[in-house]
């Protein structure tokens, strides 16, 4: 959605355990910031670390790996190594991203994050906060879901909103995503 909560696109995904994590991939059809297709695929480990990341936006693609003090890779075919460490976190303009970072922290933080640009995937670093507001249920279009609920705030320029989070699924991120349509498969959270 907008900010607003006006659909802009759709993101269908897929998420299921690996063998030392999770994989999340994803297909994006949206309108902002400009009309586009995109394929996002992540792979964490045990600890929602990123191991692997790939995005493409059809203008634009990258692709990371952690490797000892870096994320290594390709930016439109250019080799970029950016600084990485144990304690700094990835985000996208993806649920997944939210998920893994909410999931990895386990309770309120300030994070140094490697934020990868809508588009163009140019990636800067900003200060985020995650704080965890506690258990509640949520009413989604698919049902309702016994969730954790988050305030996620851009620390620069002081953006703010919640999100509820269901295991690794983000289940309603207010003004940006909502769960439209939701197979849980083996290891889903359930709706209540």
């Amino acid at each position: 959605m907008d900010g607003a909560g006006n659909a802009v696109g759709t993101e269908e995904f897929r998420a299921a355990a690996g063998p030392a994590g999770r994989r999340y991939f994803s297909t994006v059809d949206t309108r902002q910031p400009e009309p586009r297709r995109e394929v996002i695929d992540i792979v964490s480990d045990g600890a929602s670390r990123p191991v692997r990341v790939r995005i493409d936006t059809g203008s634009h693609a990258i692709l990371l790996a952690a490797w000892e003090g870096s994320l290594s890779g390709t930016l439109d075919g250019d080799p970029v190594e950016i600084e990485w460490g144990p304690d700094l976190y990835l985000d996208y303009l993806s649920p997944a991203f939210s998920a893994a970072t909410a999931n990895r922290l386990g309770g309120t933080a300030d994070i140094e994050v490697v934020y990868l640009e809508p588009v163009t995937c140019r990636p800067r670093r900003e200060r985020q906060r995650y704080e965890l507001l506690g258990e509640e249920e949520i009413a989604t279009p698919v049902g309702r879901f016994s969730a954790r609920r988050w305030r996620y705030t851009a620390l620069r320029t002081g953006w703010t909103r919640s999100l509820w989070i269901a295991g690794d699924l983000v289940v309603s991120y207010e003004g940006l995503f909502e769960l439209a349509a939701y197979e849980p498969g083996q290891s889903g959270p359930f709706p209540r």
